[in-house]
């Protein structure tokens, strides 16, 4: 978003000659109700002036780890190219690299002997890697967008589990046999983790919790989950203790002790203050985890009825893996790196992961915010901040912060950012290198993701739509005031609140049909409906387009612009709430910049523009061959008077219109 006023039309339409951007009219080549939709007409016109202002985001971040030895081995996600790496526990440094071809990242990663078996999304796959050689296998397509999770067997068996299908998949590194053993659960998406034995795979399911013993011989199926957790979201990870399974229970960080001899004999240990575990080991009866978001370790022994808190190693970490070293220290491998731990002296000791084959790489940005003599750009682990001028005024530099900003805003050299997980807002100063929490969304209301924020400079408050949790309906503004933070959910009946923008009186809201991850639509058309702020409730709701989720809202003078995920560019008279045109503007509609009364938006390929009115208009291209790679929607941000600035590839480049 833009803390910039537009400049007048007239002004803009010389800079967009200059930029060689002029417009033809366009057919009406199709009809909704009785307004025209360009459907193709578009106007090819000499390419922008854009300067690349290089990677907008860097990162090192990791999805899983497993110890092997002396060497803890890392795993990569969300940076490119991706890779495995060891770290030398005797040298005290990263020894060993080797990149994981044509996939973006890795999540599970468990051993047999000296080799590593990892897991991808996008698409979900299952790799060997000889830690010897490192020679790099590719095993198994798993026919699935995600395998979540990898674990060996004590025979030697690998096991996959994956999204959407929630299939359990065996790999037999003897035979070089892959069994896909179908779904574990028919009515969820989810198998997040498991946990082998030599009869039995253990699975956790989500978004609705649930865990299944998957009987290895037989092929059987047994829930066995009890019945007052199977309102959670899921059963989250998996370990075993002897014969004790020990598994995590989200959103609530309750942790699961089950005599696997007999499934109706188990407890349920309270973690308060908490809402993930996200690393577990085990020596003897002995079991320690790991929660988030405080980061803090517990121990417990089986049959206790209550964990004892060790210490919070690392506040805000994200543990992925957890282990025990021969001489009762601690491993952990996090999003953000990896460290050790003594429990006898309560010290942390972070892993030195530099070196020149593991550096900070190019990612796929998630948000893109213009404030002033820079743009902040949303990553994981943080945002980067990078000068808006080239050569840079100043060095590109990452502020850190567990969690992912999936939306920004700027007022009064104040950054605002809508922090997902547990739909937190953050704030730091514009010119700062330190983000801190100011409100999260409480969990009665069970929101996650944030998919928009926007200041509204009338009134000076915070306004921030979320997504609701894994396996949860009904999403929810949220509005601060700079003292309370209140929460709306299912202001757009069965349906998550996916963009917001502030008027006189309220805020316009658009929706998605899509709920948590893992829910099913119970719509079939994206709603706009219009927020009072003087009652506090829905003045009204419309469905405009056929759209299914409106991306972003846009006011140009007394028009309200919308972009929806089909590649749609609709336009509505907030008077009289008529559709006045559609216009297609490519495979994906993303969020938009302003200027004048020119909206912009690109498909990823595409950097568009069209003038908005009344009347039906010509989309004109200014610049293509863009080629960008986004986690999330496409996005374009404005200074508000002759400059843009979008993504290539995974540069940040800016786009001046003079």
């Amino acid at each position: 978003m833009s803390d910039s006023n537009p400049s007048p039309a007239s002004a803009l339409s010389r800079r967009l000659v200059v930029a060689g951007a002029t417009g033809l009219a366009a057919g009406v080549l199709g009809m909704w109700g009785d307004v025209g939709r360009a459907a193709a007409a578009t106007t090819d016109v000499p390419e922008a002036t854009l300067t690349d202002l290089g990677p907008a985001s860097r990162a090192l971040t990791f999805g899983n780890g497993v110890r092997i030895g002396d060497e803890i081995w890392f795993v990569t996600r969300q940076i490119l190219p991706t890779k495995v790496a060891a770290y030398d526990l005797t040298q005290g440094r990263i020894t060993k690299t080797a990149v994981i071809p044509d996939v973006p990242g890795l999540w599970g990663a468990d051993v047999v002997g000296t080799d590593l078996y990892v897991s991808s999304y996008s698409p979900g796959r299952l790799f060997r890697i000889d830690t010897v050689t490192l020679e790099v296998e590719r095993l198994v397509d798993l026919a699935q967008e995600v395998g979540w999770t990898v674990k060996a067997s004590p025979d030697g068996r690998v096991f996959v589990g994956t999204y959407p299908g929630a299939q359990l998949w065996e790999y037999d590194p003897a035979s070089g046999q892959a069994t896909n053993h179908g779904r574990m659960d028919d009515d969820d998406q989810y198998v997040r983790d498991l946990v082998a034995s030599e009869t039995t795979v253990y699975c956790g399911i989500g978004s609705r919790a649930g865990l299944v013993a998957f009987d290895r011989a037989s092929g059987d199926r047994t829930s066995i989950l009890p019945t007052e957790l199977a309102s959670r979201t899921f059963g989250a990870i998996c370990h075993l203790a002897g014969d004790t399974l020990v598994v995590g229970i989200s959103p609530t960080a309750e942790v699961l002790v089950m005599d696997t001899r007999d499934p109706s004999s188990y407890q349920i240990l309270q973690t308060p203050n908490d809402s993930f575990l996200v690393g577990l080991t085990s020596e003897g009866d002995q079991v320690w985890y790991a929660t988030r978001p405080s980061g803090s370790l517990y121990r417990f022994t089986v049959g206790d009825t209550e964990p004892t808190l060790v210490g919070i190693p690392v506040a805000e970490a994200s543990n992925l893996r957890l282990g025990l070293l021969p001489d009762g220290r601690l491993w952990s491998v996090t999003s953000a790196g990896g460290i050790v731990y003594d429990p006898a002296t309560s010290t942390t000791e972070a892993m030195d992961m530099t070196t020149p084959d593991l550096e900070p790489m190019p990612e796929r940005p998630m948000s893109l915010l213009y404030a002033g003599d820079r743009i902040v750009v949303g990553g994981s682990l943080g945002v980067q901040v990078t000068s808006t001028h080239n050569p840079p005024a100043f060095a590109s530099h990452r502020v850190p912060f567990g969690g992912e900003a999936k939306d920004m805003d700027t007022r009064d050299g104040t950054v605002y950012l809508g922090v997902y997980t547990l739909a937190r807002l953050l704030r730091m100063p514009t010119d700062g290198r330190q983000a801190t929490e100011v409100a999260r969304v409480a969990e009665e209301y069970e929101q996650t993701r944030p998919t928009a924020l926007v200041v509204d400079r009338r009134r000076n408050l915070v306004l921030m739509s979320t997504e609701p949790d894994y396996g949860r309906w009904e999403g929810a503004l949220n509005i601060y005031d700079g003292r309370r933070f209140r929460s709306y959910r299912g202001v757009l009946p069965d349906q998550t609140v996916q963009s917001v923008w502030p008027e006189t009186r309220g805020v316009y809201l658009g929706g998605s049909v899509n709920n948590g991850f893992g829910t099913t639509p119970t719509t079939t058309r994206a709603k706009l409906g219009y927020f009072d702020h003087t009652t506090r409730t829905m003045s009204w709701i419309i469905e405009p387009t056929a759209g299914t989720v409106i991306q972003d809202l846009k006011m140009v003078g007394r028009v309200l612009v919308g972009s929806t995920v089909e590649g749609e560019l609709f336009a509505l008279d907030v008077t009289t709430r008529a559709l006045l045109w559609q216009v297609d503007t490519g495979a994906a509609g993303g969020k938009l910049a302003v200027i004048g009364d020119r909206v912009f938006g690109t498909d990823r390929s595409r950097l568009w523009s069209v003038s908005v009115g009344h009347t039906q208009p010509t989309l004109d291209v200014l610049a293509s061959g863009l080629s960008q790679s986004w986690f999330g929607a496409p996005e374009v941000v404005t200074d508000g008077t002759s400059t843009l600035f979008t993504t290539r590839g995974l540069n940040l480049v800016r786009v001046d219109l003079s």
